[in-house]
């Protein structure tokens, strides 16, 4: 449903997110170029660590109203009664809820949840307000919300975009994460007590405020690597200049990742493409600026190796 100017104001309290930090590997200065060894088990680590390392904890009464608030100022308001387990029977006593907020570029890769939307079968990319996942459990048990109930939550922005709408997990997989529109969720903004959309999410699991990029003159995109890498041990992503999007391309064969002819990216954006793989344990990238030609094909000459912290700086550093 597309953004409406209201207001609404919801309380909140404050937690802190404890995130893992590692000592990062001794880092050799030689580039690399042609390099077998990268490792596919140490890339999915790498995603799996920093998704476990995201989620926030909290606990709340099923009978009451309750009011919960992320480390990076999400907040999500249940109402009582909301919650239902697997059998369609009412849930009291205590409920856990977890929490993940994605709200940029950096965490997008480091989770690797990208920011591409089903458009009409063709898979497109998102302008992202912020990524979430809304988990609830009982006992270890998966609970889910009531037919008809839905909860609230609070999503802070620098600035109110009238274009934002509501998304939920389109893919099975989190691991090729992909969003479908939903036409029925309620998002507005409050653009006197500070910025922020408001939304009606009426699906637990991962949720997103976002609106698609310009749709004209959409091409394929291939990335070609250098050898050794591969569509198991390494990660592609494009990061697009000046908009909070990032996507990722997972399609591969013989030495190319490629968008193929479901999923196509805007000609003309300027861009950051970003290969990602891990070297007996130490990350290894490439970061290339260019902008987006019919039937764009990015030559990847080699990957250079670097730390978690320096990488988080470069992607953190990305227009």
């Amino acid at each position: 449903m597309k953004l409406k100017s209201l207001l609404l104001i919801i309380l909140g309290v404050t937690i802190t997110l404890t995130s893992c930090k590692k000592k990062d590997p001794e880092v050799p200065n030689t580039p690399v170029g042609s390099q077998p060894g990268a490792s596919a088990s140490q890339l999915i680590n790498f995603f799996a660590g920093n998704n476990t390392a995201a989620k926030q904890n909290f606990t709340i009464t099923a009978s009451s109203p309750a009011l919960i608030t992320g480390n990076k100022g999400t907040t999500l308001q249940f109402y009582a009664n909301s919650f239902e387990n697997g059998a369609g029977s009412s849930i009291t006593g205590n409920v856990d809820i977890e929490l993940i907020e994605i709200y940029g570029k950096k965490d997008m890769l480091f989770l690797n949840k990208q920011t591409l939307g089903d458009n009409n079968g063709i898979l497109s990319p998102l302008i992202s307000g912020g990524e979430f996942k809304v988990t609830a459990s009982q006992g270890g048990n998966e609970v889910y919300l009531k037919q008809g109930y839905s909860y609230i939550a609070k999503v802070p922005t620098s600035t109110v975009d009238l274009n934002m709408e509501v998304f939920y997990q389109n893919s099975i997989s989190d691991d090729t994460l992909t969003w479908s529109q939903n036409d029925t969720a309620e998002i507005w903004g409050d653009t006197i007590n500070n910025p922020q959309y408001n939304v009606n999410f009426g699906s637990l699991g991962w949720v997103n405020c976002d609106y698609f990029m310009n749709q004209q003159n959409q091409t394929s995109v291939s990335v070609d690597v250098p050898d050794g890498f591969s569509g198991t041990n390494c990660g592609v992503f494009v990061s697009f200049d000046g908009y909070n999007s990032l996507t990722s391309i997972y399609n591969y064969s013989n030495g190319v990742f490629n968008t193929g002819t479901y999923y196509t990216i805007p000609q003309g954006f300027a861009v950051h493409f970003i290969v990602l793989a891990f070297i007996n344990n130490v990350p290894h990238t490439a970061i290339v600026p260019a902008t987006i030609t019919a039937n764009h094909i990015e030559i990847i000459s080699a990957l250079t190796a670097t730390t978690l912290a320096q990488l988080a700086i470069d992607i953190q550093n990305l227009p």
